[in-house]
């Protein structure tokens, strides 16, 4: 195909609409009902509480994004966890702001995976969103492609979070391994994946 729309580091003047798409993509997910169960006002709480993420994103890791003549198709916002990263400024006082009486279960989601999360040094896929259903475009793979191809490149070791089982079918296509099954209710589980590196194939 020609005429393919790059994918480009994304710039901070994004940060507001990279966090509208990861909202918008997945406010009807059973796991953001648990998040903020007031339908009506959940897509804007997210927002502000994704917002908080995707700017810390551009500091401590960074964020590959696709444009087309709409404007943005597809983000994924990357973190470079070789150490420790501290957690964004003021965090708790800016997520009480941004989600009012929702902050205790995003607190509690937070630590909930920060708890799972491997010690191995590696990139951590926080957000993964397109305009249209993930495992149904090209542009998730594109994002993912072109990312992935540099990690390989220095053998690093990739780790995300499938919230759908066609979301975890599309990383299992990408190379990554499940691990166990993080459960938030009877309803509601999260799937660790994992994408070794060269060093652990």
């Amino acid at each position: 195909m020609t005429n393919l729309p790059v994918v480009r580091r994304a710039r901070y003047a994004e940060v507001g609409v990279i966090a509208a798409l990861v909202a918008e993509s997945g406010h009807t997910l059973p796991i953001t009902a648990w998040l903020v169960p007031d339908e009506l006002g959940r897509c804007a709480i997210l927002i502000e509480a994704v917002r908080i993420w995707v700017e810390h994103a551009l500091f401590f890791g960074e964020i590959d994004v696709i444009c087309d003549e709409d404007g943005l198709a597809g983000a994924a916002v990357w973190f470079h966890r070789y150490r420790p990263i501290p957690p964004p400024t003021a965090y708790e006082a800016r997520l009480a702001a941004a989600c009012g009486g929702h902050g205790e279960q995003i607190t509690t989601l937070g630590a909930l995976l920060d708890g799972q999360r491997p010690e191995k040094a590696h990139q951590h896929l926080a957000f993964l969103a397109v305009t249209a259903d993930l495992h149904g475009t090209g542009i998730a793979t594109r994002l993912l492609d072109h990312h992935h191809r540099r990690l390989d490149q220095y053998g690093t070791p990739a780790y995300t979070e499938a919230y759908t089982d066609g979301h975890q079918k599309l990383l299992t296509r990408h190379g990554y391994q499940p691990r166990p099954a993080l459960h938030l209710s009877r309803y509601n589980s999260i799937q660790p994946m994992w994408r070794p590196g060269s060093s652990e194939t």
